[in-house]
């Protein structure tokens, strides 16, 4: 009897160690992910950045132009807002 209970408990403990080092993969797999997703997130700000201010060089150098966008782009998303 006390032999089917160690080959049981041999068992359980191979059984914890493979669950534990599959979350441990785990674990490593997701900071990884993080650590990538943490490289996109600035590289994405500083896109960003640059396009604010391509935005800011094309107002200052077309302000008429500049204007008669934004009043269009105003005009439709009035008239689209206002379907019902």
């Amino acid at each position: 009897m006390a032999t089917s209970s160690t080959t049981n408990t041999a068992a359980a403990q191979k059984q914890i160690d493979r669950l534990a080092d599959s979350a441990h993969g785990a674990i490593d797999r997701a900071s990884e992910m993080a650590e990538r997703l943490g490289d996109k997130t600035d590289e994405l700000w500083g896109m960003k950045d640059d396009y604010m201010e391509s935005a800011r060089d094309y107002v200052k150098q077309n302000p008429l132009m500049a204007l008669g966008l934004a009043l269009a782009a105003g005009y439709l998303f009035g008239k689209i807002s206002s379907w019902r």
